[in-house]
């Protein structure tokens, strides 16, 4: 798992042909990657939350008990897998008009490891402020964009051109997806304590 962490920031187009290769199943890509780097955002807003608390900038902080965290981080977990296997859904019912037809466990796979720059922006929640935190939060999506961008020709065997509409309509609907789930991780982490 570390080795393509590594690879898919430091040199992705080859790491994801190396991945292709692989041939993972869906329940390999969640076992040994999807499961534990989802853990980064959950373990680090737990942490930032009960122990630092959000920060809005106006000089108060907003802390959650671990009572409350606990809940959260679960459901904040489990919606974070979801979404990765949506993506992989949303990714196959997409690619079902071309003529390379992807498997759906290959686009589960994908999907899985284009969220990875997603799941590593979230060490910022150490230290919840949350213009810091959108602000990473950005800058890993654009990685995953640009992750997507690289590996749709590659990855699923779709002709370049296409890929790159291909690839738009898909970032559209990631963008959406993720927004969906900023707003629910929002409503939990911040109100959580009136939630739960």
């Amino acid at each position: 798992m570390a080795n393509h962490v590594w690879g898919l920031m430091s040199h992705p187009g080859p790491e994801l042909q190396q991945i292709q290769r692989e041939r993972e199943t869906v329940s390999h890509v969640y076992s040994h990657h999807v499961l534990l780097m989802a853990l980064i955002p959950v373990v680090c807003s737990f942490i930032g939350t009960t122990q630092l608390g959000w920060n809005f900038g106006d000089g108060q902080k907003l802390m959650v008990s671990m009572f409350t965290a606990s809940y959260i981080a679960v459901i904040f977990y489990v919606l974070m897998l979801a979404a990765v296997a949506l993506m992989g859904r949303i990714i196959y019912w997409m690619a079902r008009r071309y003529d390379s037809r992807p498997t759906l466990n290959s686009c589960i796979v994908f999907a899985g490891y284009v969220a990875t720059p997603m799941f590593l922006s979230g060490l910022v929640a150490l230290y919840p402020m949350v213009w810091l935190c959108l602000f990473v939060g950005i800058i890993g999506l654009c990685y995953s964009g640009y992750l997507l961008y690289l590996g749709i020709p590659n990855f699923l065997n779709i002709d370049r051109r296409e890929g790159f509409l291909f690839s738009s309509s898909t970032l559209a609907m990631g963008v959406l997806v993720l927004e969906l789930l900023l707003a629910l991780t929002v409503i939990m982490w911040g109100y959580g304590t009136q939630l739960f």
